[in-house]
């Protein structure tokens, strides 16, 4: 079975955990994305992940996996993500299963399941994480940042996080163009 990952965030420089048989290749998808997830619950770093409220199109990235067994790939990203497997999005175009929450549109799994027939791909799996930061907004999450540069080792995680999704997914939104 061929498995590829869908990546946008710290998977792109971060990935030695998934054992990939490839580099990380942009697709011709664009996902809705943002900074509207807070990480380690709730007090961590801005953490970039689907929201199709606030979220703004940008690209993503996949890699090809040397596993072949989708349980092993879902387990393996569920571990590098340090979340559950209800986080770990897929679909299995051998026998037509998947799971997926519903920030994803008809059409974005449509082009995910055209993407993998293009490219002779079995599944794909992608971090399915939610946005969890409450009022979110670019002011907000800006605020969010400022108020944390005091602790200044979580402030460079962030401030250095946001950069490298620029430099490594080009990704763009309003949090990012206010750091570059």
């Amino acid at each position: 079975m061929k498995i590829a990952y869908f990546a946008w965030g710290s998977l792109l420089w971060n990935s030695d955990e998934l054992d990939l048989q490839t580099p990380w290749k942009k697709t011709n998808i664009k996902l809705p994305l943002n900074f509207s997830r807070i990480s380690d619950n709730g007090k961590g770093r801005l953490t970039l992940v689907i929201d199709n409220k606030d979220g703004v199109l940008n690209p993503i990235y996949y890699a090809i996996t040397k596993t072949t067994n989708l349980n092993q790939a879902i387990q393996n990203l569920k571990i590098r993500e340090k979340t559950i497997t209800n986080y770990i999005g897929y679909i299995n175009l051998k026998n037509d299963s998947s799971r997926y929450s519903d920030r994803l549109s008809k059409n974005d799994i449509q082009l995910f399941r055209s993407f993998a027939l293009r490219h002779k791909i079995d599944a794909i799996v992608w971090t399915d994480l939610f946005p969890n930061f409450k009022n979110f907004s670019t002011e907000n999450a800006l605020k969010y940042i400022e108020i944390h540069k005091k602790d200044t080792q979580l402030y460079n995680k962030m401030i250095e996080y946001i950069f490298l999704c620029y430099v490594h997914g080009n990704i763009k939104t309003p949090i990012t163009k206010k750091f570059l």
